[in-house]
């Protein structure tokens, strides 16, 4: 009997959810114009050991992409696709303007809606964002400044 009760203890255990060891904070959409794309910024706080962000998803968006910059040979910094981003023990990743961010294609979602969005991680975490899919200012406005999409 004592058996059967400890075996239902460790089931029970097993079967709780685990604490969300990464938290999404302050996640920011912005819709491109025209047919450019739309691109995504977060800052995600890891409390769980060293993982790597290896893709997204959305059923707001055709396709999602990983993307930072990098200099060129000349010096000049350029947006480039990406396969994943390190996101460390116990530390924090910023998804941000000049840096790390996902360009998401295709819209398919209501302007001034909520959008979701999964992040899938190295380590088979899922993370599901919503965020309010905003309008991006007109060229010269634009603080983001995305060249090259």
């Amino acid at each position: 009997m004592k058996k059967f009760i400890l075996f239902c203890f460790v089931s029970l255990l097993l079967a709780a959810p685990a604490h969300a060891e990464i938290m999404a904070m302050q996640p920011n959409v912005k819709l491109g114009i025209g047919e450019r794309p739309a691109v995504m910024f977060v800052m995600l706080h890891n409390k769980g050991a060293a993982t790597r962000l290896v893709s997204a998803a959305s059923p707001d968006f055709e396709r999602i992409e990983l993307h930072t910059h990098k200099k060129n040979p000349y010096g000049m910094m350029r947006m480039v696709q990406v396969d994943d981003f390190a996101l460390p023990a116990n530390g924090m990743l910023a998804l941000k303007p000049g840096g790390h961010h996902l360009m998401l294609f295709g819209f398919k979602g209501k302007k001034g809606g909520d959008v979701r969005i999964d992040l899938n991680f190295a380590n088979g975490a899922t993370l599901t964002v919503r965020a309010m899919a905003s309008r991006r200012e007109k060229a010269g406005h634009d603080k983001m400044h995305h060249h090259g999409h």
